[in-house]
């Protein structure tokens, strides 16, 4: 069993680059993945407590997040447009997620994914988002102190 953790904490060990569909991909570090990981948590304690269903990570819309959140770290600055002008229905797109219904939450100047989601729970906005029982996927990124949560329902 030791030997399966150590095998497992290997496999999560941050590789330098991934090339995939012609695009460059920096994959998160363990310590981002964990954080990425607390906020799926709680966002899904949230979504329990109020009668949801659990959402479940999506790779594509994890990738997405990603992307946005460094863009916003790359520019300094926070906002649901990208600096290419994209919004999150077309990153989730460009990433390959097929989507019926999508969302975003963005966060800035924190890295605790506690305080991340403590911002959000006290914005109506992005509490909606959370306890909107329709979404089924979440993607989650943080890059700096730049945090996405991208929602979805696939078609």
């Amino acid at each position: 069993m030791r030997e399966l953790r150590g095998l497992r904490r290997a496999a999560r060990l941050p590789l330098l680059a991934v090339l995939t569909a012609g695009a460059l991909v920096v994959p998160a570090t363990p310590a981002l993945a964990d954080d990425a990981d607390t906020v799926v948590a709680l966002v899904n304690e949230e979504r329990e407590a109020a009668g949801c269903s659990p959402v479940s990570v999506d790779d594509a819309l994890t990738e997405a997040a990603g992307r946005h959140s460094r863009d916003q770290a790359e520019r300094g600055e926070m906002g649901h447009e990208g600096s290419d002008g994209s919004r999150v229905g077309d990153r989730a797109t460009d990433a390959g997620y097929r989507w019926s219904s999508i969302g975003e939450n963005v966060a800035s100047g924190t890295t605790s994914p506690e305080r991340a989601m403590q911002l959000w729970m006290e914005s109506s906005g992005h509490r909606k988002n959370i306890l909107n029982c329709k979404f089924q996927d979440i993607g989650v990124a943080r890059v700096d102190g730049y945090w996405t949560q991208d929602f979805g329902t696939p078609r």
